[in-house]
């Protein structure tokens, strides 16, 4: 697989996991303890994603997913 393909690839899972998350983060605002263990666990890949991407000087350019950051999926105080 080129670089190129495993980027598009790359890309686009994980934009299919910051739509699950999002869509997510109702139920487990509401309490919904089942929503708030699969959101926890898309913010744990998210984040690993980000930075293993960072450290392999990857560049996404998609915009949404250059700034996205997982924090953005966690429980407001």
């Amino acid at each position: 697989m080129s670089d190129n393909n495993a980027q598009i690839l790359l890309e686009s899972v994980m934009k299919a996991a910051i739509d699950a998350a999002r869509q997510l983060k109702e139920p487990a605002a509401a309490g919904d303890v089942f929503s708030q263990g699969e959101i926890m666990a898309y913010y744990d890949i998210l984040d690993v994603i980000k930075e293993q991407a960072e450290l392999a000087g990857i560049e996404f350019d998609d915009l949404e997913l250059a700034e996205f950051d997982p924090d953005e999926l966690l429980p407001e105080e």
